[in-house]
């Protein structure tokens, strides 16, 4: 009996420790599990406090997206009223310059027409002046008079033509109307 309880207590031994190494071998790989499923458990703690904070950020940027999209709307308005601004003054400006060139045109018209007039009567003075000199020296002045009032005649339909201001033959030199 000794020797079949020593056998009994080898192979009792033997699958004690067979199964120490099996229960060993089991424990190490749960823990592994255990410690994987724990890295995997953190990381994605993380991950939704990450979300988390980024789902708090959403009502903010709503907010500033909000504020941008009243600004810009604000900025179209005023876009849209520079713009009718704009096309109502280039009409002005447009009606403004034809009514330069009408002026213009007038302007040079005018100053055209009291060259011609203004030659008209130096021609018509140089005439009297030689009238007078003609008539003073032969009748000794008695048709002077008579010059004085075709002269009189001549500047007085020369101001009606240029609507300037009548100017006293007296003060009017023989050669330089300008005088």
């Amino acid at each position: 009996m000794a020797q079949g309880n020593s056998n009994f207590f080898a192979i009792t031994t033997a699958l004690f420790v067979v199964l120490a190494i099996i229960f060993f071998t089991l424990s190490i790989t749960a823990i592994g599990k255990f410690t994987a499923q724990k890295k995997r458990v953190h990381h994605m703690e993380q991950q939704m406090l990450a979300g988390k904070s980024e789902i708090m950020k959403v009502p903010e940027i709503i907010g500033k997206l909000r504020v941008a999209d009243k600004t810009n709307k604000e900025l179209e308005s005023q876009v849209a009223d520079l713009t009718e601004s704009s096309e109502e003054m280039t009409s002005e400006l447009n009606g403004l310059q034809r009514e330069l060139t009408a002026v213009t045109i007038a302007k040079l018209v005018l100053e055209t027409d009291k060259a011609g007039y203004t030659k008209n009567l130096i021609e018509a003075r140089q005439t009297v002046e030689e009238l007078r000199g003609q008539l003073g020296t032969n009748d000794g002045g008695s048709l002077i008079d008579e010059v004085d009032e075709i002269e009189e005649t001549l500047i007085e339909s020369s101001h009606e033509a240029t609507h300037e201001p009548e100017v006293n033959s007296a003060k009017i030199s023989s050669g330089n109307v300008w005088e």
